[in-house]
């Protein structure tokens, strides 16, 4: 099988100047890796500090100019690499018309022709690179789950067998609001494909994380969950994906990245394993979901009790008043990666660690400045 091992050359990994892409550069570069790290414009605020942060890491150089919407921008980077790690993606809170230069501006439309136009012209760049062995995708959840989480039995645990768009009505599915969901469904699928048709030259893994929380490297990685922990350790109330209470599985980046690296190192035919060469990686450390307003904000007080600590608004009713104490809708279905820790030897921190991570490092980097207690 085309397991990857630091003689074969270098790795690249895309989207660099985000929060799991920035992780991976660490992960591989600490591990004695040559690290090409993709960055789209390294002139930009964001690129900048990517670029500041990932320049003081052994054994990496940046490559500028990798976008998703450039066919053919990928190629200098890929060429004599044994392994990609596709990390980048157009997210919902990044595609607001204006972060993607080269998009439609239509939100739902950048959203999925990120994963789908965006991988393809990854693939097309991999294809043209004979020395790559291995792709690993980062995936997410809600190629996994998606609209379905409310409809499952309770108590019913989600696998790498199950797909969001399983028993979904078409016209549903096709809805823009399920435009991040299908685009990872269909990117999977599209990279499957690729990896077979190949001829055995290369294969494709795929990580499906959840929430991705941990310790933000430089200030260009706050965004979606982490900074929603670091605005309720400000003493804010969570602004994405809307300021009401909600339920979180959350993985630590540290043990995702590190499953990325160890699914790229293992000597096996990943398709052979039960569900095929995908990994669920999330469950909040064992504790599957975990209430925002209470376990979260709970945690926070644990290891900061003298801060100030800000609340979701409760969740309203159709007639927007707060009924059930205002929390929302117990999740039917639990979190795990037993799959991951099984067959790659994965490891999952307790996810007290990795929420004290996020305040910690939002403070050292004075992304936040939180409140005592008067």
């Amino acid at each position: 099988m085309p397991a990857i091992s630091q003689s074969l050359g270098p790795v690249a990994v895309t989207g660099c100047s985000g929060f799991t892409g920035g992780h991976m550069v660490r992960e591989m570069a600490l591990h004695g890796y040559q690290v090409r790290a993709c960055i789209r414009d390294a002139n930009s605020w964001r690129g900048q500090d990517a670029v500041n942060y990932l320049s003081s890491i052994p054994n990496v150089e940046i490559y500028d100019g990798c976008d998703l919407f450039i066919e053919g921008s990928y190629d200098d980077a890929f060429d004599g690499c044994s392994a990609v790690f596709q990390v980048a993606a157009v997210l919902g809170n990044s595609a607001d018309g204006k972060s993607q230069p080269l998009g439609s501006g239509d939100v739902p439309t950048d959203i999925y022709d990120g994963g789908i136009k965006g991988t393809q012209n990854v693939i097309d760049s991999i294809n043209r690179a004979s020395s790559i062995r291995r792709l690993v995708y980062t995936s997410s959840m809600a190629a996994v789950a998606g609209r379905r989480a409310m409809t499952v039995e309770p108590g019913y645990e989600w696998t790498e067998s199950d797909w969001a768009s399983d028993g979904v009505d078409e016209q549903r599915w096709q809805h823009p609001a399920n435009s991040y969901a299908r685009s990872k469904v269909e990117t999977e699928q599209l990279i499957n494909r690729a990896g077979a048709d190949s001829g055995g030259r290369w294969d494709a893994v795929t990580m499906c994380p959840a929430m991705i929380c941990g310790p933000i490297l430089f200030k260009a990685q706050v965004g979606q969950w982490i900074e929603q922990i670091g605005r309720m350790a400000n003493n804010e109330t969570p602004s994405w994906p809307s300021p009401y209470d909600m339920y979180y599985n959350i993985i630590d980046v540290r043990d995702l990245v590190k499953g990325h690296r160890l699914a790229a190192e293992l000597d096996l035919d990943h398709s052979s394993t039960t569900g095929g060469p995908r990994y669920l990686m999330h469950g909040s450390g064992g504790r599957s979901a975990l209430l925002f307003s209470e376990d979260v904000r709970g945690i926070i007080h644990k290891y900061f009790p003298s801060f100030e600590l800000g609340r979701p608004q409760p969740v309203p009713n159709r007639d927007e008043e707060a009924d059930h104490d205002g929390k929302p809708p117990i999740p039917h279905a639990k979190n795990d990666c037993k799959k991951a820790k099984e067959v790659l030897g994965a490891t999952i921190r307790p996810v007290d660690d990795t929420i004290r991570a996020v305040v910690e490092t939002s403070i050292e980097l004075g992304v936040i400045e939180p409140k005592l207690v008067a």
